[in-house]
């Protein structure tokens, strides 16, 4: 018979080489302009907007089931971006999305985004739902990618 010390360590083996663990750098601060699980944008889509036209587009649409949308707030583009996810058109209101850390080195922003989808045994009441997040950073230079986790 095996000892539980072995037992435990050869399951932590299993559990961390089925893993991947990433050491974080969030280290671009950036503020949440708008989190929605129930929006009007119910495309899949990750992206950047670089000028206010295009954000108070996207806000309007996002906001479309709510009568009257708040108003689109102004952003300093000059010196700030607007990083979005967006999930698309999803089956109940378990599914969500959040951007939850970007990394930046020499302008080039790695954006962290946690989906949440429904597991076996939630109670997940059916409806449509269109989650959507967008933050306020500062506008990155170079290339923005997106990965998202589970």
């Amino acid at each position: 018979m095996k000892s539980f010390k072995t037992l435990l360590l050869a399951g932590l083996i299993l559990i961390l080489a089925g893993s991947t663990i990433y050491a974080l750098n969030c280290n671009v601060s950036f503020t949440s302009l708008l989190k929605v699980q129930d929006s009007g944008y119910c495309q899949v889509r990750d992206w950047v907007i670089t000028n206010q036209t295009d954000f108070c587009n996207f806000w309007n649409q996002a906001y479309m089931l709510m009568d009257p949308p708040p108003p689109c707030p102004s952003i300093d583009f000059s010196t700030y971006g607007v990083i979005v996810t967006a999930m698309g058109r999803k089956t109940n209101s378990c599914y969500n999305t959040e951007i939850y850390c970007i990394e930046g080195s020499q302008g080039n922003y790695t954006v962290w985004v946690k989906d949440t989808y429904p597991k076996k045994g939630w109670f997940c009441p059916e409806m449509m739902v269109c989650p959507v997040h967008a933050v306020q950073a500062p506008k990155p230079t170079g290339t923005v990618t997106f990965r998202h986790t589970r």
